[in-house]
């Protein structure tokens, strides 16, 4: 279990990763020795259950990645289990309110300042042999508490999603962003705000994610300054690579 912020602050940013969607070990075990620093495990999106992210957890922190996933939604049910099972941290998805972010967060965070209880005897807490100190430390001191803003209101607001003191850090979603606003990454008017949301978390202190369609779009958000880029996901990357080779191999 890496100590996510730190690491973070040591390599400066533009961290690379990408969505774990394929509910395959194997698939973990290719994308750490291609590379990638870490991964996000989506629950969001991906049919995972809670036993299989469990496994990815482990998985991906063992092929040297840290380990981050995305919630399947804002019931917060599945937070403190996720972080007992070592999750290097989590992204809460679709923000629709600074009160929903906060409540989402605080979960996220041991008491007083928080809600999240003691689990010591958990995997995070690595079966009761990691000080409580150091336990507690890196729950509230390591862990990524990241937010995402998706729609075009969420995203103009990034200051005050920034402002909650639960909150390490907020995610660009152009996305939902495009189903709100029909406009795509690349419009012009997307670029002005997606380089706001860099520029706003830099100035918090805080971190920024963006996740990228092609390694084209990864480049042109690390060059913003984001520090955690995604680009495309796994059933994606082995798709476009199967579907190469087949066109290849038949025009030949």
């Amino acid at each position: 279990m890496k100590q996510f912020l730190d690491f973070c602050a040591n390599r400066g940013g533009g961290l690379l990763g990408t969505w774990l969607k394929l509910p395959t070990l194997a698939t973990v075990e290719m994308l750490g020795q291609a590379g990638f620093d870490y991964l996000v495990i989506d629950m969001e999106h991906a049919p995972h259950s809670l036993d299989q992210v469990y496994q990815f957890i482990f998985a991906t922190q063992a092929s040297g990645m840290a380990a981050l996933v995305r919630l399947a939604d804002h019931s917060g049910s599945d937070i403190q289990r996720l972080l007992d099972s070592g999750a290097d941290g989590l992204l809460a998805p679709r923000m629709t309110s600074v009160e929903t972010a906060e409540r989402l967060t605080r979960q996220m965070v041991f008491s007083p300042n928080g809600e999240r209880g003691l689990g010591t005897t958990s995997r995070a807490g690595s079966w009761g042999l990691t000080p409580m100190a150091d336990y507690l430390k890196r729950g509230d001191e390591q862990c990524l508490r990241m937010v995402q803003l998706e729609s075009w209101d969420t995203v103009e607001a990034v200051e005050d999603y920034l402002e909650i003191p639960t909150v390490s850090g907020v995610f660009i979603g152009h996305g939902d962003l495009y189903l709100s606003s029909g406009k795509s990454s690349s419009d012009p008017e997307v670029r002005k705000l997606t380089q706001r949301v860099a520029d706003a978390a830099r100035a918090s202190g805080k971190l920024s994610g963006a996740a990228a369609a092609t390694p084209e779009e990864a480049k042109i958000y690390t060059e913003m300054g984001y520090s955690l880029v995604m680009v495309s996901n796994d059933a994606t990357i082995f798709a476009k690579a199967a579907a190469a080779a087949v066109a290849e191999s038949r025009a030949r």
